[in-house]
């Protein structure tokens, strides 16, 4: 089975150094945190990896350039800071006025909910680390977790001795192995995200790692990838050993045949599934 950092290397070529180190020192952290199983990690660097843009983003933004994109994350009825078009003028290429006006006092209620209480709160407790910790209450909070004071130095929580412990903290106080060992990426992504945005993308980097982590990962992809052609996927899948949006598709038309979840991710029961039928062709 790969090592995490490893894994990281093969998924996320492009990641934060900072990130690289996190995970290259952490696997003692990792196993302590019960992240010791190959499906309990791939949820969770699915979820690591979907937040930090593949391992690239260290801190929010919020440099947006167009007034466009901000109405559409953040205007009326996206979000409830409710940006409204005449705001956009100070807005607009602006990171710490925008991250004011979203999270700080330019907006009452989210201030309150993430503790910010003070001008600049907004940019300067912004998402930050492997699970993009927001709000100047939650740095505290894993601050106390991890040992180390993130409210007093918001930089600390990309600090590679750091990183893991706020994103594991989050993952445990969440139950979110046990969500693991049942394949419940929809859980996992509410307790994560507060929601479920870009659970379609979570699910595809689940696809792309979980096989990863069993033996030869290229291997076992490529013949998962046979099979689901060999069952009548449409369009073919290209026999690449490298798992992907195309892959997890097939593997969501096959659940749907099989009546299982179709939730794109070749858990147990699918891989079970698809065993069975890998040498008979589709029908009907």
């Amino acid at each position: 089975m790969l090592r995490p950092v490893q894994l990281l290397a093969r998924v996320a070529p492009q990641a934060q150094p900072a990130y690289v180190q996190a995970f290259a020192g952490g696997e003692a952290a990792l196993a302590a945190a019960g992240i010791d199983t190959p499906p309990r990690l791939a949820h969770f660097m699915a979820q690591v990896l979907h937040e930090t843009g593949r391992g690239s983003v260290l801190f929010e933004s919020l440099d947006y350039t167009t007034p466009a994109r901000i109405l559409a994350i953040f205007g009326v009825g996206n979000h409830s800071a409710a940006v409204r078009a005449e705001e956009l003028p100070g807005l607009v290429g602006n990171a710490p006025a925008l991250a004011e006006r979203v999270y700080g006092l330019g907006n009452p209620r989210m201030a309150a909910e993430l503790g910010n209480t003070a001008p600049g709160d907004g940019f300067r407790y912004r998402g930050g680390g492997l699970l993009q910790t927001t709000g100047r209450g939650n740095y505290r909070r894993m601050g106390a977790k991890a040992g180390t004071d993130f409210e007093a130095d918001p930089g600390r929580i990309v600090d590679p001795a750091c990183a893991l412990a706020p994103a594991l903290a989050e993952w445990s106080e969440g139950g979110l192995n046990d969500a693991a060992d049942r394949d419940d990426i929809v859980t996992i992504t509410r307790v994560i995200n507060g929601g479920l945005n870009g659970l379609d993308e979570r699910r595809a980097l689940y696809a792309e790692l979980r096989p990863l982590l069993d033996g030869d990962g290229g291997a076992d992809i490529a013949w998962l990838q046979d099979a689901l052609n060999r069952y009548g996927a449409s369009p073919a899948l290209q026999v690449d050993g490298q798992a992907g949006p195309a892959t997890a598709a097939a593997i969501a038309w096959f659940q749907v045949r099989q009546g299982l979840p179709a939730d794109g991710v070749a858990g147990p029961a699918t891989l079970a599934a698809l065993r069975v039928v890998a040498g008979v062709a589709k029908t009907g």
